[in-house]
């Protein structure tokens, strides 16, 4: 009958460290900043996040918090929830900590006020194209308030309707690319699933 261990050893430990601290510094600040408060995240800078151990019950992450100029170095110990059976369970524990830690959160459409700007301006592009030029036209000059915005920025209704649609289907194509290379970028170098 096999044994299973049940320690980490120290060793070990530092092999793993070495590895995730080589190979996936991105996944150590992306856990790094998903154990810190939303303070701590909306208004610090992580650096030189580094994993100083591993254990059957926890990993460690050292790193410098900075807010401003004052800088400081702080440790995460993030716990494995339920703490691993044996050292065999690290890395596909680890592996889903990554995931984790690295997934978008649909929240931050929401949260993050740049973010809210941003989608509310798409979803106004999306509406004024889905109108088409000429009845966003006509609807900018059936209101005065929005005439007069539109004629001092634009010049015209009419070209502020192009303006719209054109935009709309620039990004369409523009973000196209862009989600192409991020898919590819999240594949090879971070390493993460495209399925479930």
């Amino acid at each position: 009958m096999a044994t299973t261990k049940t320690e980490i050893s120290p060793e070990a430990s530092t092999r793993i460290c070495t590895h995730m601290n080589d190979d996936h510094a991105a996944t150590l600040h992306a856990m790094v900043l998903s154990n810190l408060s939303n303070r701590e995240a909306a208004h610090c800078k992580v650096q030189n996040p580094k994993m100083t151990s591993v254990s059957m019950k926890e990993y460690s992450i050292s790193y410098v918090l900075c807010d401003g100029d004052a800088c400081a170095m702080k440790e995460v110990a993030v716990p494995f929830n339920p703490p691993l059976n044996s050292s065999a369970e690290v890395r596909p524990r680890l592996v889903q900590d990554h995931h984790r830690a690295l997934t978008p959160k649909f929240s931050w459409l929401i949260t993050d006020p740049l973010m809210r700007m941003l989608f509310g301006t798409c979803i106004l592009i999306g509406v004024g194209t889905a109108l088409g030029q000429e009845e966003l036209a006509k609807r900018v000059d059936g209101t005065p308030w929005a005439t007069a915005v539109v004629t001092a920025v634009f010049g015209t209704s009419a070209r502020f309707a192009h303006l719209v649609v054109g935009s709309w289907y620039f990004s369409l194509v523009a973000h196209t690319m862009e989600a192409c290379y991020t898919a590819y970028l999240c594949k090879r170098m971070l390493k993460m699933k495209t399925g479930t």
